[in-house]
């Protein structure tokens, strides 16, 4: 058992036993652990508000090698983003982006540039204009899927590389854009040309530069498309809570959270 220390972002939290709970962080350095932080339900609490969700800290830990839980030693406020979170729309924008990564990494592997991806769309959505929020959890998404190896496919067909069927068809099993042939099996999606533009544009965008594109059209349609690609290549992802409530809240109309 080794005494290790990690900067990570607080994804979840639950309760173990009385006084007690366990926090999932994702680290820069260890990738996704589970830290039991002793006495953390006390009133106060040591480590104050560094196992709050959306808190970024410095942790140290006790390792235990090939063991899923960590005991937690010390934790070191750096930033704690959820204060600065002034409205629900801004607050579920960053949630959702917890609970992608919560779903689509598993186990303790290291990744910095995923890392610092969720770090720089958690800024995003407390400093970009609030009509930008769709765009820059796209482009999140996008990027999530695509460092993790499932980047879709737009320039050509994703099941045979032939060229894309000008209906602009998009197949969330394959993995994007189909042509005719392909698409007679089933299974695609015909997007508009505004979603089409869209999705193409924030594939390839860094996450800062998407919240400049605040009036990104069609962005529900992306992002209900986005998602249908997700469930297909990640089993542990069944569509993001924290948007749907909020979409729940807003009433009909509200096509983009």
């Amino acid at each position: 058992m080794a005494l290790v220390q990690s900067e990570g972002i607080v994804l979840k939290t639950y309760a173990l036993g009385e006084t007690s709970r366990i926090a999932v962080i994702y680290t820069r350095e260890h990738g996704l652990i589970r830290l039991v932080a002793k006495g953390s339900r006390k009133t106060p609490s040591r480590f104050g508000f560094a196992l709050e969700p959306l808190s970024r800290a410095r942790f140290v830990y006790y390792h235990k090698t090939e063991r899923d839980l960590h005991l937690l030693s010390k934790a070191d406020l750096l930033a704690a983003l959820g204060s600065r979170l002034a409205d629900l729309r801004r607050l579920s924008h960053a949630e959702a982006a917890l609970e992608l990564i919560d779903r689509l990494v598993w186990g303790e592997e290291p990744h910095a540039e995923l890392f610092d991806l969720l770090a720089q769309t958690l800024e995003a959505t407390v400093a970009a204009p609030e009509a930008a929020l769709p765009a820059i959890t796209i482009a999140f998404e996008l990027q999530v899927a695509s460092l993790l190896g499932y980047r879709p496919r737009l320039d050509a067909c994703a099941h045979c590389g032939a060229p894309v069927s000008a209906e602009r068809l998009f197949s969330p099993a394959r993995g994007g854009l189909v042509c005719d042939r392909c698409a007679a099996e089933g299974g695609t999606v015909k997007l508009s040309a505004d979603a089409l533009a869209g999705l193409s544009l924030l594939l390839s965008r860094p996450v800062r530069e998407a919240g400049d594109y605040v009036e990104v059209r069609r962005a529900g349609e992306i992002l209900g498309v986005i998602e249908a690609f997700l469930r297909h290549h990640f089993q542990r992802f069944q569509g993001l809570r924290s948007l749907e409530m909020l979409r729940a809240l807003q009433g009909p109309g509200s096509e983009a959270a």
